[in-house]
């Protein structure tokens, strides 16, 4: 960035509303760097996404004044711009938690199951402490005494048994407490986590791997998205009218279905949805963001998948949760290519195939004997008939003498009817 160009615009920005802040840094490594170094200071209490790909062309914009003063460089952010700026970039915002969240873990591993206390041993419980002051809120953890031991042991973390856990965290005061599983040491890590209000209702929950930085660090700012989600909702439940997130651009999506904040969630695009089992799958990576299960889809198109989300929060953090996970890559306005399709489904090789096939036909060769076996000529048959006269029997009476003397005439007496 040319320094007249900047110095020249110092002169507008000057007139603004001074900031609260005055960043200080040093013009060894050049002004742009100062630049980026004095932004990430300005927005590290308030941004719980990472900030990755933001120009100083877009930078500049939020600038409220800027001096050089000896070898120093003075700066100060306008807030509200800033807010705008992330907003529009998808990163969640938020403003912390004045009272501490009390934490549940059970560390599993070779040698046994125990559940995590503030003493400073566990290298996990440190540095997630760490990672969540750094999204402005505290964490604390059970002191594991007499009280806690005859409530609570590592099973009952592992078994989600929420209610004793809500009992058993209400000696902390605690608005919102945490539970859940971690596995893993030597920088590798794995945790599986919900979190609860006082009262034992589930508010969301997530996983996440990797070293020991970054595990914290995701699981730190997962936490702070269902907490934030969760925090007055019915002021967060206004912000996703699209009457009232007008800030936020709406797409068509090429017939009646608009793509964007509506009320009571906000509607968008997954391309790369290749599969029905893809449809599950998405639902239980959003749930696991901290979103309600009740995910509907939509319609169709030819490019995607139409999803409908429900949400309480601010549609700009869906935004920027889905720009900044692995499992999606974001392609457009409220488009989003989605990572883990289970590929396009197909049929078995053999099915739906013409192959040549190997079995013997039954063949005749009665056609090759002379003709003979069949004729298109009339057969002659001369049948030989006999027929037999049958002639009446003639009647006949036979005299006798009853006194027993002989026949009259042998051959009696012939009558002719």
């Amino acid at each position: 960035m040319k320094l007249k160009t900047l110095l020249a615009t110092s002169v507008l920005m000057s007139a603004q509303a001074m900031a609260t802040q005055t960043f200080v840094k040093p013009l060894d490594d050049g002004m742009d760097q100062a630049i980026l170094e004095s932004f990430n200071d300005a927005i590290s209490s308030s941004a719980i996404d990472e900030v990755n790909g933001i120009g100083l062309d877009k930078i500049k914009n939020a600038i409220a004044t800027l001096r050089i003063n000896n070898n120093q460089f003075e700066i100060t952010f306008d807030d509200n711009k800033l807010k705008s700026l992330l907003s529009a970039n998808g990163i969640a915002q938020w403003s912390g938690l004045s009272d501490p969240v009390l934490v549940w873990l059970a560390h599993v591993s070779e040698e046994g199951t125990n559940v995590v206390t503030g003493d400073g041993v566990d290298p996990f419980a440190v540095a997630l402490n760490e990672a969540s002051n750094k999204n402005s809120y505290d964490l604390m953890f059970p002191v594991m005494d007499l009280d806690d031991v005859q409530n609570v042991n590592a099973q009952t973390i592992l078994s989600h048994s929420d209610k004793i856990l809500a009992t058993a965290s209400k000696r902390y005061n605690a608005k919102y407490f945490v539970a859940g599983a971690i596995e893993g040491s030597d920088d590798s890590y794995a945790v599986k986590w919900n979190a609860y209000d006082e009262a034992g209702k589930a508010l969301g929950s997530g996983q996440c791997s990797g070293t020991l930085a970054d595990t914290t660090s995701q699981m730190s700012r997962e936490v702070a998205k269902v907490l934030m989600q969760n925090i007055d909702p019915q002021a967060n439940q206004s912000q996703t009218s699209a009457d009232e997130v007008q800030d936020l651009t709406q797409t068509s999506t090429g017939g009646e279905i608009y793509l964007g904040p509506t009320k009571g969630g906000v509607i968008v695009q997954l391309n790369g949805v290749d599969n029905v089992a893809d449809y599950p799958r998405i639902k239980r990576i959003l749930i696991t963001y901290g979103y309600e299960a009740d995910i509907e889809v939509l319609g169709y198109n030819n490019d995607g998948v139409i999803f409908m989300i429900p949400t309480g929060s601010n549609p700009a953090i869906l935004d920027g949760t889905l720009a900044h996970a692995g499992e999606f890559t974001k392609v457009a306005d409220w488009t989003y290519n989605f990572n883990k399709s289970n590929g396009v489904v197909s049929a078995g090789n053999s099915i739906g195939t013409v192959e040549r096939s190997n079995s013997q036909r039954v063949t005749s060769n009665l056609n090759g004997y002379g003709g003979k076996a069949y004729t298109t000529h009339k057969v002659d048959k001369t049948v030989e008939v006999t027929t037999k006269k049958v002639m009446p029997k003639k009647n006949s009476i036979e005299l006798t003498d009853d006194s027993g003397a002989e026949v009259i005439d042998g051959r009696g007496v012939e009558v002719t009817p």
